[in-house]
């Protein structure tokens, strides 16, 4: 008899033994059934994971209906539909991109700057306005405003957002209606990394693809398109011979990512993955990872199921052991107020009660971070997600030395979270803020005013 929790509690052994990996979920489904379906408290078993580049390959199946549709021919050039977000100066090899060579990320634009792009009032005319440094179809470049790209295709097409046509398409038939996708700057859905799914719903993307386009037995997108999308169309080139990539891998297909054994992924920044292996689709979200690592273990323990005797409890107890929630005692009494210098994070007064801080912002907003020693409740405050700045779902583990307080900020939603660490001097504080890895924000160091 096949047991597939023996191979999970080897694969979990070695994945927590890494101190690079921060595993937030681990899911695993076969075409028909949920396997196994784990998360780490207090990230919440129903609530939406923002899944970055995910977005690409949901993308990318937008993409492979309108060709099944016969709206889109893959070869033939996109500056056709984007005539009016020209800029009035653009390289002339625009004109030379087809949407094969989004699809694979080989348009020859190889300058990404997230932060210049929100800049732009308009996402498709920063791309646009690139130099195409290469043949269009010879050189790899992972770039996020190329899926933006295709998501754009989308909407000139059917006069709907990404969000607006794969809920006609396919989320609403498949009964996914709690997620959020992020629009860009211009209006419509950002292809690129804006999507936030719950585990059912990237379950149920991860079983339309290991059905190879059908879902409870009725057909979404063609086999004909997965093929081409899930096959090698593309090779970076910079991977080759990489001694640290030999599970990643150097192929790519359409937004999807290809690995030597063959398998194929959705793969999303800080350990957001669909891997299709073996008959399995394998779902993890993560705080941060170490890719290579995790494919690795990933093809290791998944690519024969045990057969044999093992207890299940075995498994369970340690699920047991397995969350980010800390508890601690309380060893400082706080009831101050403090002006602060200039900072990033533009916060202007900070206001210290025994069990919240009060956060005010220049604009006048405010965050009140609620905390206590035996945490028991959400929150909610600003910090980074998709491509903005919003308040959003946290969970606060507060730690304390003698003059100093440290709360670590889960953003329960997010890979992202952050310590605010405060140390008191008579009349004055001192903020050292530290956020993990993100692409809007960074830390810094900041006193009170005198």
């Amino acid at each position: 008899m096949k047991n597939i929790h023996y191979n999970i509690y080897n694969f979990l052994k070695d994945i927590e033994s890494n101190p690079n990996l921060s595993l937030i979920s681990l899911t695993v489904a076969d075409a028909k059934n949920i396997l196994f379906d784990f998360k780490k408290p207090p990230y919440k078993k129903d609530g939406m994971q923002l899944v970055f580049s995910i977005t690409k390959s949901v993308t990318s199946l937008a993409i492979g209906m309108l060709y099944d549709e016969g709206l889109i021919t893959l070869d033939e050039p996109i500056i056709d539909y984007f005539k009016d977000e020209l800029p009035a100066t653009y390289d002339p090899k625009i004109k030379d991109i087809t949407i094969r060579h989004l699809l694979t990320m080989t348009s020859g634009i190889t300058h990404e700057n997230n932060i210049e792009m929100l800049k732009f009032d308009d996402y498709r005319t920063y791309f646009l306005s690139q130099k195409v440094e290469y043949k269009p179809g010879t050189y790899y470049k992972y770039h996020s405003a190329t899926s933006h790209m295709l998501g754009a295709i989308v909407h000139k097409i059917t006069k709907k957002t990404l969000k607006e046509y794969m809920d006609q398409k396919l989320f609403i038939p498949l009964g996914i209606t709690n997620y959020h996708w992020a629009d860009a700057k211009e209006g419509i859905s950002f292809g690129g990394y804006g999507l936030s799914l719950n585990n059912d719903a990237l379950i149920k993307i991860g079983q339309l693809l290991l059905n190879g386009g059908t879902y409870n037995g009725k057909r979404y997108i063609s086999k004909a398109y997965l093929n081409m999308a899930t096959k090698p169309e593309s090779i970076k080139q910079d991977y080759v011979d990489n001694p640290n990539t030999k599970a990643i891998g150097y192929e790519y297909g359409f937004q999807f990512h290809i690995s030597p054994n063959g398998s194929f992924r959705a793969d999303g920044a800080f350990g957001q993955i669909i891997v299709i292996y073996n008959g399995l689709a394998i779902i993890s979200t993560a705080q941060y990872t170490d890719y290579e690592f995790l494919y690795q273990k990933i093809y290791d323990h998944f690519s024969n199921i045990y057969e044999g005797n093992f207890d299940d409890e075995i498994l369970n107890s340690y699920l047991k052991t397995l969350s980010f929630i800390q508890k601690s005692k309380p060893t400082i009494k706080l009831n101050q107020s403090f002006e602060l210098k200039g900072n990033p994070l533009k916060i202007k007064h900070v206001k210290f009660s025994d069990d919240y801080i009060l956060l005010t912002y220049e604009n006048g907003k405010t965050d009140e971070i609620y905390y206590n020693f035996n945490q028991d409740s959400y929150g909610e405050s600003y910090f980074a997600k998709d491509l903005y700045m919003i308040k959003q779902p946290h969970w606060v583990i507060p730690q304390v030395k003698k003059d100093e307080l440290t709360l670590k900020i889960l953003y329960v939603e997010t890979p992202f979270f952050a310590e605010y660490n405060f140390k008191f001097d008579g009349n004055n504080v001192i903020l050292n803020f530290k956020p993990s890895p993100n692409f809007l924000l960074n830390g810094f160091t900041v006193g009170s005013k005198r």
